[in-house]
């Protein structure tokens, strides 16, 4: 029975050659992204999906489910070190749509192109029960060859992140309790930007080992240190966060942080000499450090004793 995503990614590497015979200068499954070689021009090449009722509710305006479909792969796409081309669209609608509704969803889709680069340029239609969109993309390494991964962990590395994190799940929990409040926390959840400028400086500075944050700080971490077969420990009062988040969420403000998804802020590791250069040029707060690499394991402190998380962060196999 699969229970996760690393476990259903584990038996399709087991068991398909399509999949784990792929050229030797490809990068497959198992990161944000592909990286495909053609005529030693390196693509990236990626897909996201959201889904009514997981990603969004019928309350979501569809400017912003457009915005955030698009901004969902161009995350992906600066994880890897790189910058967005394309996107194709499949669309799964039903009656229950009106027009406006469309023409809002492709003016989300179409402003988040012109902010942050990339053109939509074709797709697919089919009646679904319920609404959703699947996009997939193809983006370009802002320096050949030159990419970011989750396998280049090393042990003295240091651990940084860009922004501030626990906004997107504070403002979701704001919304389904009050659809129409809008502050800065709900902007993150509905509008969230995707770090292409930090990705740009990132590999210009010479990092090769980098995520987005779609799931929460706690799981992405834990899959660097499996990719990396690395020791990670978090400094639980280094991470940059909204004050405010503590008064609402109470006693469970730092599970809440760690676990916090769809934030889309970027984890960067590497030496901390790269680090500190790059912090003179882009938001970004050293929170850790890889301290072993003996096997995959990830802790986080505060007051210098280790914190047990009361939630857990997303997966689609999951409750």
């Amino acid at each position: 029975m699969i229970k996760n995503e690393e476990q259903f990614i584990s038996f399709l590497t087991s068991n398909y050659d399509s999949i784990n015979k792929i050229p030797k200068n490809w990068l497959g499954i198992g990161d944000d992204a592909a990286i495909i070689d053609i005529d030693s021009q390196s693509l990236i090449f990626c897909a996201d999906a959201v889904v009514e009722d997981v990603h969004f509710r019928k309350y979501t305006e569809f400017f912003d489910i457009g915005w955030k479909s698009i901004v969902s792969n161009q995350s992906d796409i600066a994880a890897m070190g790189g910058y967005p081309l394309a996107f194709t669209i499949t669309l799964g609608v039903n009656e229950s749509i009106k027009e406006q509704q469309l023409i809002d969803l492709y003016n989300g889709m179409d402003s988040a192109c012109k902010e942050f680069g990339g053109h939509l340029v074709g797709g697919d239609i089919v009646k679904s029960k319920n609404i959703f969109i699947s996009i997939s993309a193809i983006g370009k390494n802002f320096i050949n060859k030159k990419i970011m991964t989750r396998d280049t962990a090393k042990m003295g590395d240091v651990v940084a992140v860009t922004g501030e994190i626990g906004n997107s799940i504070t403002g979701l929990d704001m919304l389904e309790n009050n659809n129409i409040i809008s502050n800065k926390q709900t902007k993150k959840f509905l509008n969230p930007v995707p770090k292409i400028i930090e990705s740009k400086y990132a590999v210009e500075s010479g990092i090769v080992c980098a995520m987005d944050i779609s799931d929460g700080l706690e799981k992405d971490l834990k899959r660097i240190c499996e990719s990396s077969n690395v020791k990670i420990e978090i400094d639980f009062e280094k991470i940059k966060y909204d004050k405010s988040i503590e008064g609402y969420f109470n006693n469970d403000y730092e599970s809440k942080i760690l676990t916090s998804g769809e934030e889309y802020e970027l984890i960067l590791v590497g030496p901390i000499s790269k680090i500190n250069v790059l912090k003179e040029k882009i938001d970004l707060s050293i929170i850790g450090k890889v301290t072993g690499n003996k096997k995959p394991e990830i802790y986080f402190y505060k007051n210098n004793k280790q914190i047990n998380l009361t939630s857990e962060s997303f997966d689609h196999f999951g409750k």
